[in-house]
């Protein structure tokens, strides 16, 4: 079974004349946490090196720019990864592993690291992912244009603190009845996907105040 916090698995469809070492460096740049092939021994040592799975060869596809981000947003929120063919030789694959080098440059930790969240968001597109290793941290995605507002449903309680991701711009926001009522403030980003981060209310913040 994939280790779930695989976002994304470069699929290395040609590896005669390649750099190992090169390739695998450059998969781990982008965000991808796997790489997959044919000759999985050509690859051990740079994944070692780079503390990098190495798979098998994989059933990919190849992605346009344009359509990568989507694809992969699409697969988190279906909890799985994006496995994308990489030709080294084709500028088409290398344009299109730049374009997720980009947006994981920003939301590669709550892509990596989040999986489906039971909670629920009223905009279309809009979704959330919880993170798996801090479950007080969830993600919400949202995707150009964005309404005004967004509400969020499932919270306990009221969270500690809302922000864009890209630039930690804080979100004002309400909390009743369940409901977090989210203002979407403007944020200059060039990315049609972005992140929010709702930090939940944390173990740590019961603790008491000790004085010696």
């Amino acid at each position: 079974m994939l280790n779930p916090d695989f976002a994304i698995i470069v699929n290395i469809t040609a590896t005669e004349g390649v750099d190992p070492d090169a390739l695998v460096r450059h998969a781990r740049d982008i965000g991808a946490r796997a790489i997959a092939s044919q000759q999985p021994d050509l690859f051990q040592a740079a994944c070692e090196k780079y503390t990098i799975a190495n798979l098998p060869s994989q059933d990919g596809r190849d992605y346009p720019v344009g359509q990568v981000v989507d694809s992969l947003v699409a697969a988190r929120q279906a909890g799985q990864p994006l496995v994308i063919n990489f030709d080294p030789d084709s500028p088409e694959d290398q344009e299109a592993l730049e374009e997720l080098n980009l947006w994981m440059h920003k939301y590669g930790h709550a892509a990596n690291d989040g999986a489906p969240s039971e909670l629920t968001a009223n905009a279309d597109g809009a979704f959330l992912l919880t993170n798996r290793h801090a479950s007080y941290q969830d993600y919400l995605f949202v995707k150009k244009p964005f309404t005004d507002e967004i509400e969020v449903a499932g919270l306990d309680q009221e969270p500690n603190r809302v922000e864009w991701i890209d630039g930690r711009v804080d979100c004002p926001y309400t909390f009743e009845k369940k409901i977090l009522k989210i203002t979407l403030p403007i944020v200059e980003s060039p990315f049609t996907w972005q992140v929010i981060r709702i930090q939940e209310h944390r173990p740590e913040d019961d603790i008491a105040e000790t004085e010696f």
